[in-house]
């Protein structure tokens, strides 16, 4: 069995084309994809697939853990599938997101009693290298 189809199966999930298709696309790329530009992306090899197939799959793999959401206040989410710890940086200039692969910094707070962590989004906005780089050209 694929490696892709198995990480469905070991998580509850039924191995459907479209769901190991969205799957392995996700964890191919490092550019934090809206529902739109997956869509976009598989649509050549993958006709017969609709936004709403990969709506539904994302909400799935969301749902049990594969993949999470990130939001910058666009008005649409943008999706991750890396799962080792790592913040974001969204650059204001170009709007690609990059990985920071680096822990959460301690000392976050510590959490009243009985509340349980369960995960961290740290996010950091700015000018990427390429587009400070322009700025200070101008």
């Amino acid at each position: 069995m694929h490696a892709t189809a198995e990480i469905l199966t070991q998580h509850g999930i039924r191995p459907s084309l479209q769901r190991t298709t969205v799957l392995r696309f996700l964890r191919s790329v490092k550019t934090h994809p809206t529902v739109d530009e997956i869509y976009q992306a598989l649509l050549p090899e993958n006709p017969s697939l609709s936004r709403t197939t990969v709506y539904n799959t994302l909400e799935l793999l969301c749902g049990h853990g594969l993949v999470s959401t990130l939001d910058f206040g666009e008005g649409f989410l943008r999706y991750d599938a890396v799962h080792t710890p790592h913040c974001h940086f969204k650059c204001s200039g170009c709007g690609r997101v990059f990985d920071i692969m680096t822990a959460p910094p301690d000392g976050l707070g510590v959490l009243p009693e009985g509340f349980v962590l369960k995960a961290v989004q740290l996010k950091f906005l700015g000018l990427c290298k390429k587009c400070s780089r322009n700025e200070k050209a101008k």
